[in-house]
């Protein structure tokens, strides 16, 4: 699931590249949600991108967060945006 994600936010651009490093799943069986969190790369010669996404689905809707960094800053942030990433949730 989390190769397909990278592919379509990748899209058919021959110069973006998507790679997948780290995939997860966050079940709360109070209120019935699973969380995917997905941790990628997005890398074509202008950028070099990471990102952590959460994507869950609930009542017929997509809910997704998406925190990215330039690969360079990724060191400094990776805990925050992991800690971001593990607060997010679907309260109603």
């Amino acid at each position: 699931m989390g190769e397909a994600v990278v592919r379509t936010i990748t899209g058919s651009r021959l110069d973006v590249k998507g790679t997948l490093t780290e995939s997860s799943l966050r079940e709360d069986s109070l209120r019935k949600v699973n969380y995917y969190k997905l941790e990628f790369r997005v890398e074509s010669p202008a950028f070099h991108r990471h990102n952590l996404a959460v994507c869950c689905a609930r009542g017929g809707r997509l809910y997704t967060l998406n925190a990215q960094a330039p690969e360079s800053a990724w060191p400094n942030v990776k805990a925050d945006f992991y800690r971001i990433a593990d607060s997010f949730s679907i309260i109603s």
